[in-house]
């Protein structure tokens, strides 16, 4: 075969040929396929499905849009509760709780106000100088008992040549 026409002749020769050699008798001969349960909606069964966790006001955060839910539920949904967020065909975004889909409205996030004005925020404060009696503005004075290597008078006495260890040792 050299052209689609030639390869389109010999397909019916093909599939017959496939056809009895893979044919197998079924063992039930009553279809196995189930009738649609018309409770069933498809357009909630063929979504997109992610979850996410409630915040505060039972609100949620899906694709960069805080929703809420349309109508209020009677069913308790708490903060950090985890729900499935099913995204339809269409793009209509439902909340699935409970074998139920809730519809969802858009919502902006809740703003904090405050009970006071605002306050003018405080300026940089002024650096502070430490007084001259301060600790670390006091000079250190050598102690005494520090360990030079400049001899001594004691040391002259002592290890000199003239002075045997025995005369220094009074």
């Amino acid at each position: 075969m050299k052209s689609i026409d030639e390869a389109n002749a010999a397909l019916p020769k093909l599939l017959e040929k496939h056809n009895e050699q893979f044919t197998v008798e079924p063992r039930n001969a009553e279809s196995a396929y189930v009738p649609l349960d018309p409770a069933v909606n498809l357009e909630h069964v063929f979504t997109k499905r992610e979850f996410r966790q409630l915040g505060s006001g039972n609100t949620f955060s899906y694709n960069g849009i805080i929703y809420t839910l349309a109508k209020p539920s009677g069913m308790r949904l708490s903060a950090k509760m985890t729900i499935e967020v099913r995204e339809t065909l269409a793009g209509e975004v439902l909340l699935w709780l409970q074998g139920q889909a809730h519809a969802l409205q858009a919502t902006e996030r809740s703003r904090r106000h405050s009970a006071t004005t605002p306050k003018e925020k405080a300026g940089s404060a002024q650096p502070r100088k430490p007084a001259d009696s301060h600790p670390w503005k006091t000079a250190v004075t050598p102690t005494k008992n520090k360990r030079t290597t400049s001899k001594s008078a004691f040391q002259d006495a002592t290890y000199s040549q003239h002075n045997s260890y025995a005369e220094a040792s009074w």
